[in-house]
């Protein structure tokens, strides 16, 4: 058995890993195109899950929290080509910046 948390409310059971399966719809399609400087980015208020992939460059740095964030070479790792589904908390901002080898973008996938 397993708890998820969101906005106060915990679910008890037992919940499936394996992104391919999880019973999550996408419904906001953003992305986020990476230099040298931080970009922040506001979520949808209810969105709760976010899937994450960045193309371009070697890899990506992010940060999400509550409010305006900073992503810097010591947040959050996400290699090119990788894609990693997280929960967000009410009123989530992501912010990202670009690694090593060049242009990078990042596209965010709002989940419900």
């Amino acid at each position: 058995m397993a708890n998820i948390v969101a906005d106060g409310v915990t679910t008890v059971g037992s919940f499936i890993s394996d992104v391919h399966n999880l019973a999550l719809q996408p419904t906001i399609a953003r992305t986020i195109t990476l230099g040298g400087s931080s970009v922040n980015q506001a979520l949808t208020n209810t969105c709760r899950f976010v899937s994450l992939i960045c193309s371009g460059g070697t890899h990506c740095h992010y940060q999400i929290g509550t409010g305006a964030q900073t992503a810097s070479a010591t947040t959050h790792y996400l290699k090119t080509g990788e894609r990693i589904t997280v929960a967000v908390p009410a009123g989530a901002h992501i912010a990202a910046i670009q690694g090593t080898g060049g242009s990078t973008t990042l596209f965010i996938s709002e989940l419900s």
